[in-house]
């Protein structure tokens, strides 16, 4: 199927990219008039013995698929077969993925990278209860939607079911379908596969993100296969240091070797992410990573080689070791490093104590060099010790020296970033451009708050589109029971504080209509006291349109 002009219906506008399964077109649906992707599937099993068997699990897998209505994942509109060959027809979305977001070197800061990650696992926990797994997910099966087309960059998940589909075929062949960088032990071992088996894919891009490196390198799939089955990651902190060690301690747990030791569900990493982005320092979560370093060119390959629909050779790699040494490297610049900076020391010190034996008056005397740290410094205190000695009757000052910390109480290594002497003052979140309660009700739609398990005393927080909607308390309803917004596509979460805990929703999406109502509503699990969330309540949110209005 050459250069087609049309596939079934739809007709073809360009070819956007092909790989081992199959190709992706950009065409038009004339039926609906829309731009759509279209993506066919290679099948060598639909000319085999099990040719009827495929159909039906290829239909039964794409309608699981096409059911999945998600603001995170991209719908699937139609499935049909062209020549022997099937597709899926998909939304078209105008962006560009996250492994070439990567490659191109966007840099991401923390409260970012724990963004797209939370956001990605909400999609995943709401496939997971509908009982469909990916099983491929990598970055570049993670879209990117355009800032400027869809008023909002937020990551979209693609190819869900078919994975799945192509998997089934693969089992005949001896093949084994996956991106090894990103799949979890238990697809190599063959072990049962379930949601987690995607939280742990997640868990690896996550760490991409947070440090630029991937979590098992290697040359070759024998090498990474070894290491995710057998081996612990580096700890993401220990190759940049300016990750939380919440964290820090997050991502390493969605890369357990066992499933049981992982998150259990999209929606409980969803809600640690969340935390981490509400407790970590405002500082640390606004540092920007390092540039990612370029990943090797089999990093995003699926294991299912066709030569037919095999890609045209990628540019070679910039050097990795002219821009980000390997852990070997950094490992062996640590002692040279270290016995660098003692030298120096030594020389500075054994200088000034040098001048001080020379025939200098006290008003000529160097100051002795002063050794910065980030840390706060003890105030001085005179300790009896050796004085030094006086040279040519020229009688020297007593030298008063800082009393020394004892190992313990030395400052963690954390305290090597500088600290400020007054915390600086976070810029506020900019509000929306308009006032929800001021809005025409014949040009704009009414969003009402469900909040009635709320206590009155819990405080909230409306976000629109990463903007301040509305801020209030639950108690103050006559406040938001008549808020309008502009008609279109737009995200809200909510973030309710009480008693000193603050807890982050999950992020709802849907389209609003001109004169219609909509329910934006939130629960608390498990439900508070009159006056404290508990540190466990997670906040979940739902919006819908109304049915019947009044």
């Amino acid at each position: 199927m050459s250069d087609p002009k049309t596939i079934g219906r739809y007709e073809i506008v360009e070819e956007l990219g092909h790989g081992a399964m199959g190709a992706v077109f950009l065409a038009r649906d004339p039926a609906m008039d829309r731009t759509v992707a279209l993506k066919t599937i290679l099948s060598g099993a639909l000319a085999s013995e099990q040719g009827g068997e495929f159909r039906q699990r290829f239909y039964r897998e794409a309608r699981a698929a096409g059911a999945l209505a998600h603001p995170g994942i991209v719908p699937v509109f139609d499935v049909g077969e062209h020549e022997g060959v099937p597709f899926l027809v998909m939304e078209f979305v105008q962006g560009k993925t996250l492994a070439d977001a990567m490659k191109k070197g966007d840099r991401l800061s923390m409260d970012r990278v724990c963004e797209i990650g939370q956001q990605i696992a909400e999609a995943l926990g709401y496939a997971h209860r509908k009982g469909v797994i990916h099983r491929d997910i990598k970055p570049a099966n993670i879209l990117l939607t355009s800032r400027e087309t869809h008023g909002v960059e937020r990551p979209r998940i693609t190819d869900f079911g078919v994975a799945k589909l192509a998997a089934g075929e693969i089992t005949t062949t001896g093949q084994m379908l996956g991106t090894p960088a990103f799949m979890p032990p238990e697809q190599f071992t063959g072990a049962p596969i379930d949601g987690r088996t995607d939280l742990f894919s997640l868990g690896v891009i996550l760490y991409w993100m947070a440090t630029g490196e991937q979590p098992f390198p290697g040359e070759t799939m024998t090498t990474v296969s070894y290491k995710i089955v057998h081996t612990d990651p580096i700890p993401p902190a220990k190759l940049n240091p300016v990750i939380p060690a919440q964290l820090d301690k997050l991502i390493l747990k969605c890369l357990a070797k066992s499933p049981a030791d992982r998150y259990q569900s999209g929606e409980e990493l969803a809600q640690a992410l969340a935390e981490v982005r509400a407790g970590a320092s405002p500082a640390s979560m606004k540092t920007t990573i390092p540039q990612a370093s370029s990943a090797p060119a089999d990093v995003e390959a699926t294991l299912d080689p066709t030569p037919s629909l095999r890609s045209a050779p990628a540019a070679a790699p910039p050097n990795r070791a002219a821009t980000s040494p390997s852990p070997k490297k950094r490992s062996a610049l640590v002692p040279i490093l270290a016995a660098s900076v003692l030298v120096a020391v030594a020389a500075a010190a054994g200088g000034w104590f040098f001048l001080q034996k020379h025939n200098q008056s006290p008003a000529q005397l160097p100051a002795p060099p002063q050794l910065t740290s980030s840390a706060p410094q003890p105030a001085a205190v005179t300790q009896p010790g050796p004085q030094p000695v006086a040279t040519q009757g020229n009688r020297l000052p007593k030298v008063t020296a800082p009393a020394c910390k004892p190992a313990s109480a030395l400052p963690p290594a954390e305290a090597s970033v500088p600290v400020a002497a007054a915390p600086t003052p976070q810029p506020r979140m900019a509000s929306v451009a308009f006032n929800p309660k001021t809005l025409d009700p014949k040009l704009n739609a009414r969003l009402k708050l469900d909040l009635n398990h709320f206590p009155p005393a819990v405080a909230f927080t409306i976000e629109m589109n990463s903007r301040l909607l509305y801020k209030g308390t639950a108690g103050d309803k006559d406040g938001y029971d008549n808020l309008y917004v502009p008609p279109g596509v737009h995200e809200f979460r909510l973030v309710v504080s009480a008693g000193g805990v603050q807890r982050t929703s999950n992020t709802v999406s849907i389209e609003l209509v001109a004169k219609k109502h909509f329910t934006l509503k939130a629960e608390l699990r498990p439900e508070p006291t009159a006056t404290a969330l508990d540190p466990a309540t997670q906040v979940i949110a739902s919006l819908k349109m109304d049915r019947f209005q009044f």
